[in-house]
């Protein structure tokens, strides 16, 4: 079935080096290939294998010494009379290109194509069908053009031949197919389809095996227009070997991001597309029908993206104490919390009962009730990347690869990514119903980072991932199985990877080679060594890959026809591995590369084959276990590392840690031991960049710009050089977290640039902030001597390193006009009292006089005798005498209150006063600009001009001073007590200081 790409792959078929020995075929042996994880130096101990029919015997497994010796002989003898048997009667690659004509140099297409081949596997009542198209890729026409089969009747004998004979490069079959479909003529640049069929039994193939077959299409002339070499697998009679077969699915892609909003590409967008790689690789896997459909759901409330994606547990709100002290929020440990979690589910089960609590978890884990089941293999950083761009908008760097070194990349940004939403909704439907495992966070160097004094970066590419999964998917990933990078792990990394806990390692064969005597393919599970402290009974499990399906599966399948060449030769390997004589209960892990790219009907296909064809038998890698002790073969040597000379190099690591450098100081002012860099860094730790040196300095320069950037959210907001008006003072300084989810726990540290002129007091030192919050700390301030100097204030951490590149300063001015100022302002204040005092004085005269005055008045209106009166009224004055001594100024004025009442006059008989022409009187001029003046200070103002109403309030002159009407009789009684002040000699009762 043919898939569209954007850019087709071309190139041979590749395919695994093989495992066993050219057998009796009689034909003559092809070039040696020797896999690099195998040295054959002899045959298994075993019965003659049903596909490598031999004319000679066995002992006990092996070639009789005698025997091989005669048939390497005979070998010899016949190799002429061989090569020139198959040069007569099998056509060779060298004569199959002589006669081809020259194709167009602007053509691509392939001259023949196979689109179908069925069955995948025949019988004896099976019929062949291959059909496909044939095009004329010359220059010329070609006539009578026709397709025909051919084949051998002899199977192949090992794996390493299926790989020489898709290549071309090996023996060519003689027998040809009983038919033969003729196409006819073909102008230059056209096609025409052709169809094959033939009854097996026909074949006359010898048993169960592998059979070359060769489809080609030839001209009238016999020229050979294109061929095309697959594979028959033949099952012979009912005595059909089998194999068991796990598979481990990929799901990952490289590194897209460099910060948490920025991604390196759009890949991500487009592999998450409805016909993008991880939508088909998710359907293919899920073998059932997936909607790619938003649907009209908001997909980032139903997945919960809107919600804070915390990596440590966020505390409960801090008490008050917690809050009083300025003390940072405390949180328990991750040990706190799973002891805690784990005495709650035991006191949970001790309620409920075991068999209950195993009923829950068999219920809560739903388990894949049809097709394949498969073990999904994904990189926590891929997923992370999806649940990043699913959740809003984010920024997309633009041509990454040509970005200059040491430039700032252009950047565009989009909006959250409804094809990651969609995804992830399917995905969270379908992983539920199979194991997932996780390789490290984004898949980084975990060699590379324990080989340069790394290991807390790796043990974090473990923790890390694993709490990806979980934000991604809503589960967990199976934390028993660990799947390192590549596949590949030496013994540190082995050891860092069973101290978290893993007990089953997913690997490539290079890691746990075959052992060098086997020539067959041993069975994937094989023990690991035991790791100091482990516990006992506890007994490590690798779980190995095939490497010759690995590479089968890596075959292209985007081209006309590579997917049916493909299908046919993953049922050949498959049933060469089957055919092997090896033993029983043999298992193959089957797991494609990590960035498997297949077509969608390859994908379907390989799991539909595992189902169908009759030598493979499907297996949950869970139940894939060790042999009992006593029956295992040591078919695997020890771990071996082949990625020495790959990994990241020590130069580039040594950059990597000056960013760890700027994390660590971020992150010792944040509040909870969060680390929200930690993933970026891993991110930049990846075996994707060990050959791509320029993009990841682009990725490492935006990386190490956020971590700045956000540092300097943490800020001393500049504030107005300080003026100290005294030796002492206080002064302001505010701080500001910008942070938006970060709270902060930070020292400020101020310092004197002269610390005998200015000397700083106590202030809080160590503070806690909230995200988007200030806080301002008041420091006491002494200056010791006037003049200019700094403040130089900054914000570090609890070990006293600073978390900004720079010092904020502060200019500082000591006047030493303080104590004048006081001085000042303590005049200006007893300036204030005197002069209102006189006034208040006055007041309370001009009251106690009008009292009098009314008295008299009514004293000499009852009675005649006027000298009695006079007596009661001085009687009276006496005692009003007696009551003003306790006033302020003495009783002056009430001594002068008593000598009016008396009717004492001046001596000259005059009076300071003029009596106008309403009648009323008016006090002298002089008092009139006094009691203005008075006025204008209670007022605050400065006015000396005559005053047209009373100063106290504003009242009119016809009032009193308390604003209440007045008498003509008062106002003269309150006259005659001012004396006359004019020169005349005569005295005046005083009414407070002289001005």
């Amino acid at each position: 079935m043919e898939h569209p790409r954007d850019a087709a792959r071309a190139g041979p078929a590749s395919g695994y080096r093989g495992h066993g020995i050219f057998g009796g075929s009689g034909r003559a042996p092809p070039s040696p290939r020797v896999h690099p994880a195998r040295v054959r130096r002899a045959r298994r101990a075993g019965a003659p294998t049903v596909s490598a029919p031999c004319a000679y015997a066995r002992r006990d497994g092996h070639l009789d010494p005698n025997q091989e010796t005669g048939q390497a002989l005979r070998r010899i003898v016949s190799a002429a009379a061989v090569t020139a048997m198959t040069a007569a009667l099998f056509p060779i690659p060298a004569a199959l290109s002589s006669v081809r004509t020259e194709p167009r140099a602007e053509d691509t297409a392939e001259p023949l194509v196979v689109e179908r081949i069925t069955p995948d596997a025949v019988d004896d009542d099976s019929t062949l069908r291959v059909t496909g198209r044939v095009t004329n890729t010359t220059d010329a026409e070609l006539d009578d053009v026709t397709v025909r089969l051919r084949y051998s009747r002899h199977p192949f004998s090992g794996r390493d031949e299926l790989d020489e004979f898709a290549s071309g490069s090996g023996w060519q079959p003689n027998a040809e197919g009983p038919e033969e479909d003729g196409v006819g003529a073909l102008e230059p640049g056209a096609d025409g389809d052709y169809s094959l069929s033939t009854p097996v039994d026909e074949l006359g193939l010898s048993g169960y095996g592998v059979y070359p077959m060769v489809i080609e299409a030839v001209d009238g002339d016999g020229g050979v227009v294109g061929a095309q070499y697959t594979f028959l697998p033949f099952t012979g009679g009912d005595d059909v070997p089998s194999v068991d077969i796990a598979w481990v699915w990929p799901l990952v892609t490289d590194p897209q991001r460099a910060d948490d909003d920025t991604f390196l590409s759009d890949r991500v967008s487009e592999e998450v597309d409805a016909d993008g790689r991880l939508s088909r690789l998710l359907a293919a896997g899920a073998q059932t029908d997936l909607s790619f459909d938003p649907g009209e759901d908001d997909l980032v409330e139903l997945l919960g993206l809107g919600e804070d994606q915390e990596e440590t547990p966020v505390p409960d709100d801090p008490t008050a104490e917690e809050t009083a002290e300025g003390l940072p929020s405390e949180e328990p440990t991750d040990g706190e919390d799973a002891e805690e979690t784990a005495e709650g589910e035991d006191g949970d089960q001790e309620e409920t009962g075991d068999g209950d609590a195993a009923d829950e978890e068999d219920e809560e884990e739903p388990t894949r009730t049809e097709g394949v089941p498969i073990t999904w293999a994904v990189d926590p950083g891929t997923l992370d990347d999806i649940v990043r761009a699913a959740s809003d908008e984010y920024s997309v760097v633009q041509e990454l690869e040509d970005v200059p070194a040491g430039t700032d990349p252009d950047v565009e940004r989009f909006e959250a990514d409804q094809s990651a939403q969609v995804w992830l909704r399917e995905a969270r439907r379908v992983l539920a119903q199979d194991t997932v495992v996780a390789t490290p966070y984004a898949s980084a160097d975990l060699a590379a980072l324990v080989h340069n004094d790394m290991g807390a970066d790796a043990e974090a590419a473990v923790r890390v991932g694993r709490e990806a999964v979980l934000r991604a998917l809503a589960m967990e990933a199976d934390g028993a199985y660990a799947v390192p990078p590549g596949g590949v792990m030496d013994e540190a990394v082995y050891t860092l990877l069973a101290e978290a806990g893993a007990e089953r390692f997913v690997l490539r064969e290079p890691t746990l080679p075959a052992a060098g005597w086997l020539s067959t393919t041993p069975t994937a599970q094989a023990p690991l060594p035991p790791v100091e402290g482990d516990a006992e009974g506890v007994e490590r499990v690798g779980l190995v890959a095939d490497d010759g399906l690995t590479d089968v599966l890596s075959a292209p399948t985007g081209g006309p026809g590579e997917t049916a060449l493909a299908l046919q030769r993953f049922a050949a390997e498959t049933a060469m591995i089957a055919g092997e004589n090896a033993g029983d209960d043999r298992v193959v892990v089957a797991s494609p590369e990590a960035r498997w790219d297949p077509d969608p009907a390859f994908a379907s296909g390989v799991l539909e084959a595992s189902e169908e064809l009759p030598w493979l038998s499907p297996e949950r890698l869970d139940d894939v276990e060790l042999a009992d002790e006593s029956e295992r073969e040591d078919t695997r040597r020890g771990l071996t590392y082949p990625d020495a000379e790959e990994e990241l190099s020590s130069t580039y690591l040594s950059q990597i840690q000056d960013v760890n450098q700027d994390v660590r100081l971020f992150n010792s002012v944040l509040v909870g031991g969060s680390d929200p860099f930690r993933p970026a860094v891993l991110r930049l730790e990846s075996t994707y960049w060990r050959d791509r040196g320029a993009p990841a300095g682009v990725a490492r320069s935006l990386v190490l710009g956020t971590i700045q950037e956000h540092r300097e959210d943490v800020r001393i907001i500049p504030g107005e050089p300080v003026t100290l008006a005294s030796p002492t003072g206080i002064t302001g300084i505010l701080v500001a977290n910008d942070l938006e989810e970060e709270t902060v726990y930070v020292h400020l540290s101020v310092y004197s640039a002269n610390a005998e002129r200015l000397a700083i007091g106590e202030y809080t030192q160590r503070f806690e902030i909230a995200p988007g919050a200030k806080t301002t700390v008041y420091v006491p301030l002494s200056a010791r001597i006037n003049g200019r100097t700094e403040l130089y204030v900054s914000l570090q951490n609890t070990e006293g390193e600073p978390i900004s590149s720079q010092d904020i300063l502060i200019p500082v001015n000591a006047t030493g006009l303080g104590t004048q100022a006081l001085l000042i302002s303590g005049i200006g204040l007893l300036i204030l009292v005197v002069a209102l005092a006189p006034r208040a004085l006055r007041k309370w005269t001009r009251r106690q006089a009008s009292r009098s005055a009314e008295e008299a008045d009514g004293a000499a209106a009852e009675g005649a005798d006027g000298g009695a009166d006079k007596s009661a009224t001085a009687d009276g004055a006496e005692n009003e005498a007696a009551g003003a001594d306790e006033a302020p100024d003495g009783g002056a004025a009430a001594d002068r209150s008593a000598d009016e009442a008396n009717g004492d006059a001046p001596a000259d008989g005059r009076t300071d006063e003029a009596t106008t022409a309403d009648g009323h009187t008016d006090a002298p001029a002089d008092d009139r600009t006094n009691e203005a003046a008075d006025g204008a200070e209670a007022a605050g103002t400065t006015d000396s001009g005559d005053a047209a109403a009373d100063p106290v309030d504003g009242a009119p002159p016809d009032t009193g001073d308390d604003g209440t009407g007045r008498s003509s009789g008062a106002d003269a009684a309150e006259e005659a007590t001012e004396p006359d002040t004019s020169g005349t000699g005569h005295p005046r009762t005083p009414d407070g200081p002289g001005r």
